[in-house]
This record gives C-alpha cells, sequence and structure tokens, in this order.
C-alpha cells in the first residue's frame, strides 16, 4: 500500500517521466525514481531514491533481477517538473 499511495501522489517516476498506469512495464536499463522532498538547499532539485536496473534471467521457477540501488541522491527536477503538495507527508 506505500507504493501504490506513492504513485497516486506522483512520487515514482521512470526514466524521468510520471508513470500513468501501475502495472508499467520496466526493462534492463531503466531507472526508478521515488521522490523523498524538494532539496531544502535547492528548490529546482529533489532528493530521491533511485534503483537502476542492471540484469534480469528468467529460471525454471524463478526470476533473477540485479538492481543498483541509491538511498538518497539529488537530481535536477523533471521536465514534467515534481512539485510539492500541500497535503504530502
Amino acid at each position: 500500500s506505500k507504493v501504490e499511495k506513492l504513485f497516486y501522489e506522483s512520487r515514482i517516476r521512470v526514466n524521468g517521466e510520471k508513470i500513468l498506469k501501475k502495472s508499467a512495464q520496466l526493462d534492463v536499463g531503466d531507472e526508478v525514481d521515488v521522490i523523498r522532498s524538494l532539496s531544502p538547499m535547492n528548490p529546482e532539485f529533489l532528493l530521491v531514491s533511485r534503483i537502476e536496473i542492471l540484469s534480469v534471467k528468467a529460471g525454471e521457477e524463478h526470476i533473477a533481477v540485479k538492481l543498483r540501488r541509491f538511498k538518497s541522491l539529488t537530481v535536477e527536477n523533471y521536465r514534467d517538473p515534481w512539485k510539492e503538495s500541500a497535503d504530502a507527508t
């Protein structure tokens, strides 16, 4: 339910773009950002957590996904800028 809340608050971006469906397909090389907040130092930047999909291998009974995770990054706001809403927590 946490991811669903982030989706409806438009806090999830894939390769810098808003996703319109929760069932969006991801590919190797995609970067998924979860927007944490505006940067306190510069409102033109955001604080995000990011994962990058490095590889996907299907086995007989499982799928192995290799990711690179960044707990906290400062990135320039997106082309379709994210704005913090008054009711965001």
